[in-house]
């Protein structure tokens, strides 16, 4: 966790996808294997669950605030990425989100929901409160990751969050969890 703060401070750019998962993995994921220990798990299925949901909520929390993060002059969009598909710095500053753009959140969107569908079954290996707060978290990471998709991942015209009128359909899901 020490590095990652540290990072935080120095790094405003990622070269590659492995470099983002690797500040996730550092930042994220303790914090999962804490929760863990807490509840008195301590089992490497659980572990290697719980760090696929840490990560895939971080990362859903970056392409949620890509424009927050922008404006205080971070980017966590790895630069081999962005080459991929030929999506440029310039135009975020000018507040686009250009077809290129798109494309690079859809690609990171999707691999987002494979980490996200990795971490599933950490929610059903822990007992109590705990279960329910996992499907939640579970849930609700996911619904924010499946509105992205639905505006294009245009964070510039409008951010998803959860709200209160969310709670009634992520209390059903998770009361009907499979």
């Amino acid at each position: 966790l020490v590095s990652a703060f540290r990072q935080d401070v120095t790094v405003t750019r990622y070269d590659t996808w492995g470099d983002v998962l690797d500040y996730c993995r550092r930042s994220a994921n303790p914090v999962g294997r804490l929760v863990l220990r807490v509840a008195g798990v301590a089992r490497d299925e659980a572990d290697e669950a719980s760090d696929a949901v840490c990560t895939a909520l971080q990362l859903a929390n970056f392409w949620q605030d890509l424009e927050r993060d922008w404006m205080k002059g971070r980017l966590y969009v790895p630069r081999d990425v962005r080459e991929r598909w030929g999506a440029n710095e310039a135009d975020l500053a000018r507040r686009r989100l250009t077809p290129e753009w798109r494309r690079v959140m859809a690609d990171l969107g999707a691999r987002t929901a494979a980490i996200f569908d990795r971490g599933r079954p950490v929610c059903d290996m822990v007992r109590g409160r705990l279960r329910w707060e996992l499907r939640f978290t579970w849930l609700g990471g996911r619904r924010i990751l499946d509105r992205l998709d639905r505006i294009g991942y245009d964070v510039f015209t409008a951010r998803p969050a959860l709200g209160l009128a969310d709670v009634p359909a992520l209390a059903w899901q998770a009361l009907t969890w499979r």
